[in-house]
């Protein structure tokens, strides 16, 4: 019996020393900090949240708004009503850390939480999407300078709702004037 309690305790013995040099240094110290060079962080993807586009996300595979893009009013000219269908993405500032190498999967994963995240914000952003376009009419955004104009102004309302994330670009996916 005494034979017995040796090899249990140097086995115990190898057991810690295997753990302490192969095991512990690899999965229990804690990672560096990784560091990213200006370009990386220039060029890292940032959280987009698209307007009038159905998501996979957790709304059963439906956007909160139209599925195939939203319908505003422009500013009538004369008697005549005219309307837009965009599809928008919002583009938002960088986030720390930066989202530098993530998969096209990983990427989805991230803007669908970074959305789920500004759903609380979502009406005031649609509504400052449709108080702004609905004070301009057809000929002003019939121009590549008058779109250009729109998103500025778009931007400039949507952030003053927003406090903790600011947009900082606005894509047209679709724009269409009728």
């Amino acid at each position: 019996m005494f034979k017995d309690k040796k090899v249990l305790a140097g086995g115990a013995v190898l057991f810690l020393a295997a753990f302490w040099f192969y095991i512990k240094p690899n999965y229990m110290d804690p990672k560096p900090v990784p560091v990213y060079t200006p370009e990386q962080i220039a060029a890292a993807p940032r959280p987009t949240v698209f307007i009038g586009k159905a998501t996979g996300g957790g709304h059963g595979g439906k956007a909160t708004n139209a599925p195939e893009g939203i319908v505003l009013n422009l500013k009538p000219s004369g008697t005549t009503q005219r309307y837009v269908k965009l599809i928008m993405a919002l583009e938002f500032e960088a986030q720390t850390p930066p989202w530098v190498g993530l998969s096209v999967d990983q990427l989805a994963a991230k803007n669908a939480e970074f959305a789920h995240h500004l759903d609380p914000e979502m009406h005031k952003i649609l509504d400052a999407i449709a108080n702004v376009i609905g004070s301009h009419s057809a000929e002003e955004v019939a121009t590549v300078e008058g779109k250009e104009a729109l998103k500025n102004e778009l931007i400039e309302a949507i952030n003053h709702h927003l406090h903790d994330h600011k947009v900082e670009h606005i894509y047209f996916e679709t724009f269409i004037v009728q």
